[in-house]
């Protein structure tokens, strides 16, 4: 290679060159991901362990099998359960037969107050006021006897001790009469007032007595419909369409979890998972260097490793807003791009890996030449060096747009048809580059 001096210098035998192109520019961003269902329903185990290792599985249908919504999952042991849940039944019904004994209490003290009010005490009131006439007729006829008493006596038609005899029977009769009359008002501001009070505290001792036998009521009956729930939740069904996955488990350091029959689990454990598998998606890591080209929207190409030949179109769903967690100290930071699967292809599989490749641009008709041709000079600015028809090289100005990892697009300074040294790097001493202002 000899230096002209200036900006132009001749080319090398072994100068590899480029004729720069007009075609389609395509950018994408190409990353690895997991192929899974992005419907994809976690079935647990509902029955709750009551400090044992477990409960038992009895019946399961195989893995893989197609279910609809409803199908027959799976049959844990229920036999203890059904035993409890009929001793809550005997509790239920002796908590039943309390309530209604307490509300027959309740109705028998209520009625003996209505039966007080309404006709036991004006009863209670006549009998006394009976008595008051009764002890106030032996009063008056006391009385006149005693007067027909005194006026023989002084007569001497009556001897002293027929006097002091029927002075006698007046001042008992008087007495009675005066307690009678008692009777009556110590009825009327006592004992009434007593013996309401009585018939009050017993009516608000048997509404407490109801009140708590139904809260014994209430209390049975929900540990009762507990247990039925259990018992029901002994037998698992599909809660939608799928295919079943057992959860199983062999990376734990302790023991592996296998799902299978007479295997114990407890409650929360994971037991199927049930992917629809019309709702296939790749969830894909893209490094914090592209995601700003990655849009929702964008057209993808998914290509499984199982048939790396085989293009499966796709799009994109969804783009994570913050960065997955860094799995170890200054890992790359990553974050998540959802593709749905929109082609119906059975190398899609759940478990599978797969590369997606995510077009973020496109441009028609564009000026394209490799992105090793171009030569940095200073902030921002860029040289291609071209060959000239009489075999000499130059360097010229250029303005560049969009680039993938081969071609950038040219937007002014070079023609189609232009002839430009790939590995310009290798000559950017060997001539004199313009000044740029």
């Amino acid at each position: 290679m000899r230096n002209y001096g200036d900006n132009k210098a001749t080319i090398g035998a072994d100068a590899i060159t480029f004729t720069a192109f007009k075609g389609t520019f395509i950018s994408s961003v190409n990353e690895v991901g997991d192929i899974g269902s992005s419907s994809n329903i976690e079935i647990r185990c509902r029955v709750k362990s009551r400090g044992k290792e477990g409960v038992a599985i009895l019946d399961l249908v195989p893995e893989g099998t197609k279910v609809e919504e409803g199908d027959f999952l799976c049959q844990l042991d229920d036999s203890l359960l059904r035993e409890e849940l009929t001793e809550r039944k005997i509790v239920v019904a002796k908590d039943k037969s309390d309530v209604i004994k307490a509300k027959s209490q309740l109705e028998a003290a209520e009625s003996k107050l209505s039966e007080f009010a309404g006709g036991r005490y004006l009863q209670q009131v006549k009998k006394l006021k009976a008595d008051i006439f009764v002890a106030e007729e032996k009063l008056n006829r006391a009385n006149a006897q005693y007067v027909h008493t005194m006026k023989l006596s002084r007569k001497g038609y009556a001897i002293e001790s027929q006097v002091t005899s029927d002075r006698s029977a007046l001042d008992i009769a008087k007495e009675n009469f005066s307690l009678a009359n008692g009777e009556l008002q110590i009825y009327e501001n006592y004992s009434r007032a007593r013996e309401e009070d009585e018939l009050n505290a017993e009516i608000k001792q048997q509404e407490a007595q109801l009140e708590a036998s139904q809260f014994r009521l209430e209390l049975s009956q929900q540990r009762e419909a507990e247990y039925l729930r259990q018992v029901e939740s002994c037998r698992i069904t599909a809660p939608q369409a799928g295919t079943v996955v057992y959860a199983n488990d062999s990376d734990r350091r302790d023991s592996s979890i296998v799902i299978e029959k007479g295997r114990s689990i407890r409650d929360g454990q994971e037991i199927f998972y049930l992917p629809d598998p019309t709702k296939m998606q790749v969830n894909a890591k893209v490094s914090d260097s592209k995601i700003n080209k990655v849009k929702v929207g964008q057209r993808v190409e998914v290509r499984v490793d199982t048939a790396p030949e085989t293009p499966i179109a796709g799009v994109v769903r969804r783009v994570s807003s913050f960065p997955l967690p860094r799995r170890y100290y200054q890992a790359p930071i990553e974050y998540e791009v959802f593709v749905d699967i929109t082609e119906s292809s059975p190398l899609i599989r759940g478990g599978l890996r797969g590369k997606v490749e995510i077009f973020v641009e496109q441009q028609e008709n564009a000026l394209m030449v490799p992105v090793s041709s171009l030569v940095l000079r200073g902030k921002d600015t860029y040289f291609v060096i071209v060959k000239t028809p009489a075999g000499t090289i130059e360097p010229k100005l250029v303005s560049i747009g969009s680039n993938n990892d081969k071609f950038v697009v040219i937007t002014q300074g070079l023609s189609a048809g232009e002839e430009i040294l790939v590995d310009a790097d290798t000559y950017r001493d060997a001539i004199k580059f313009p000044t740029v202002p």
